[in-house]
């Protein structure tokens, strides 16, 4: 399909772009100021659906896979990834597309990348909404990497859909197609993002006060799973807000996500 600068309808259109080393899938809708959602760790755009379809009365919305998951292509040298990286990419998408300066949301890995382009390329970035970003490689989930591909498979379905949301029903709800992407997802986040154990970079404060940073951790998640935000975001005077959700407010409350969104990017 063609790759338009802006999609005047409010309907949701699925669209590949070339742009370096990265064959893009992206899903562009509405019209206005541009919101940028970025997907977490499983890499697909499809569960903002919702959210993107209640931006999208107000807002541009632009979604897309990650590098390496689901639609989108490899990018190169995937065995030594890095959030520097993805951000870079990232960036190169939004510049392509001309759609800068954006309000950029994501949480967990998504998170990462959206503070990640505001400290390395603020000129794209008119602020950010972050939820329960991680900061460094859990080292339970590191020794996943020892496991085979069916069973990292098995137990990501387990942490995804069991744990780390609060309505298994709502992440069921996002359907077939999306979960059979997620099979080959899960082993490509375990083997490049968590088997990378300097994936995830630092943040000093200077870094964390370029743009305006909205940051929230979930009601409903165990607190000493994001504790490490809280001490952050206080030590660069960001306060920390609460959606009462646990990791993936997209699935579960999209309607409430999206109208935090919404807030953040008008203001």
């Amino acid at each position: 399909m063609s790759s338009p600068k802006s999609n005047p309808s409010n309907r949701e259109a699925g669209f590949h772009r070339r742009v370096d080393f990265i064959d893009w899938y992206y899903e562009l809708s509405g019209k206005g100021p541009t919101v940028v959602l970025i997907p977490s760790g499983e890499g697909d755009c499809s569960s903002f659906e919702n959210v993107a379809a209640s931006l999208s009365r107000q807002f541009t919305v632009l979604t897309f896979d990650m590098p390496g998951f689901s639609r989108s292509s490899d990018p190169a040298d995937f065995e030594n990834y890095s959030m520097h990286r993805a951000a870079r990419e990232v960036a190169g998408l939004v510049q392509a597309l001309e759609l800068g300066p954006a309000t950029f949301y994501g949480c967990s890995s998504g998170a990462h990348v959206a503070l990640t382009l505001a400290a390395e390329h603020p000129d794209i970035v008119r602020n950010v909404a972050i939820h329960e970003i991680p900061l460094s490689v859990r080292g339970d989930l590191g020794a996943w990497t020892a496991r085979g591909d069916d069973e990292i498979v098995h137990a990501c379905q387990d942490l995804f859909r069991n744990q780390m949301n609060e309505s298994a029903e709502a992440w069921d709800a996002l359907g077939q197609a999306y979960h059979k992407r997620l099979e080959r997802n899960y082993v490509t986040w375990v083997r490049r993002y968590v088997g990378q154990p300097r994936i995830f970079r630092p943040f000093v404060p200077e870094e964390l006060r370029r743009r305006p940073v909205t940051w929230t951790i979930g009601g409903l998640s165990p607190a000493f799973m994001f504790f490490d935000n809280v001490l952050t975001a206080q030590a660069a005077g960001i306060p920390i807000g609460l959606l009462m959700c646990k990791h993936f407010p997209q699935v579960s409350i999209p309607d409430v996500l999206a109208d935090h969104i919404g807030k953040v990017a008008r203001g």
